[in-house]
């Protein structure tokens, strides 16, 4: 998780610097720095990583789709050129070289801008990543930017290399999907895995009082929040997408679409399953505190109860009185002792027998 100050040092260098300005905010990851350009239709699928600064061969055949695949936002040399070729707004290009930000969605005339968190929590010591994903449609062209190398995006490779799958035959907006949907299927793998450590800290809270799981269930909770900070506008995101979709999405692919803003409900509803969850676990919590501490405070009673006669016989023969026809007996000292033992073994039994112990 990035500090909150250093996001604060981050956001300080475009202090004074006119909008639109191209400034990388966001952590950096040297020699991550690569670029490859998939080029391809139903019949062919060629990969190119020696592309280099060159982009002019890019989307001029009108037969091929092309998606540029850019990994490291911190070399300019080898944005610039990918920049120049793109026809968005300088808006979007600051959105994109800025990774301190929630997602978002945006369109133009010839352009749809599209915004993602990968997002990875990690179970073992309760903490998670985030990196940012931006991407560009536009007419047989799909850009796609990523903070730093990964094989995130693998699955669409095994598919490139089927001939005649709908990512060869469908055009750049149905990679466009493929690339939002692959996102959205590790969202709900994420919101699987946090229920499953749910329940194992259910388990482990069962019959073990001693067991304090208010750390874990606190880390849970702002990630759940931050989670949902995050698919809410992707969700939004979609929805504009389907209402206001144009020549750049077909009308095709618009159930696939439907199908991932589907997902993304499921997400949702998870998300909240969560939530309620986590209140139960601290509920549960709580109930079993009080439970040990009722139990704490009835065993006190019952042996202050116990011993209240028996202090009582104790003060009576502890006053220094001088007439105290007892004192005087051989056996007075261990018949009150028998008679304290009495009380104190008859009280036992009787809270016993009452089932108060």
């Amino acid at each position: 998780m990035n500090s909150s100050n250093g996001s604060m040092m981050r956001r300080s260098r475009k202090k004074g610097l006119p909008p639109g300005s191209l400034v990388h905010i966001g952590s950096k990851f040297p020699g991550q720095e690569s670029l490859t350009c998939h080029s391809y239709n139903s019949e062919s699928w060629s990969l190119d990583t020696q592309i280099g600064k060159s982009l002019i061969e890019v989307k001029t055949d009108k037969s091929l789709t092309t998606w540029l695949e850019i990994s490291g936002l911190s070399d300019n040399a080898m944005l610039e050129p990918v920049f120049n070729k793109l026809h968005v707004n300088t808006l979007v290009l600051e959105d994109i070289l800025n990774t301190d930000q929630n997602a978002k969605t945006d369109t133009g005339e010839q352009w749809v801008f599209f915004v993602m968190k990968n997002i990875h929590w990690n179970s073992s010591d309760l903490s998670w990543t985030s990196e940012q994903i931006s991407l560009v449609l536009e007419p047989d062209l799909l850009v796609s930017f990523s903070e730093k190398k990964s094989d995130f995006f693998h699955p669409v490779y095994a598919l490139l290399k089927v001939p005649g799958s709908k990512i060869r035959t469908h055009g750049a907006d149905f990679t466009f999907y493929s690339l939002i949907d692959i996102m959205i299927d590790e969202y709900l793998a994420t919101c699987e895995n946090i229920e499953i450590q749910i329940e194992e800290l259910e388990l482990s809270m069962e019959g073990n009082s001693d067991f304090d799981p208010t750390q874990i269930v606190h880390q849970i909770r702002k990630f759940q929040i931050y989670f949902r900070h995050q698919v809410i506008p992707v969700k939004d995101g979609i929805l504009k997408l389907m209402k206001d979709h144009d020549h750049l999405i077909s009308p095709d692919d618009l159930p696939y679409y439907q199908d991932s803003l589907d997902h993304l409900n499921q997400v949702m509803t998870m998300l909240d399953e969560i939530r309620d969850n986590l209140a139960s676990i601290r509920e549960m919590y709580l109930t079993q505190i009080n439970t040990a501490m009722n139990k704490v405070i009835k065993l006190l009673t019952v042996v202050s109860t116990i011993f209240i006669p028996v202090t009582f016989v104790a003060g009576i023969y502890g006053m220094n009185f001088r007439f105290m026809p007892e004192l005087q007996w051989k056996y007075g000292y261990l018949i009150v002792i028998a008679i304290m033992a009495l009380i104190g073994f008859g009280s036992y039994y009787f809270f016993k027998r009452k089932k108060w112990m």
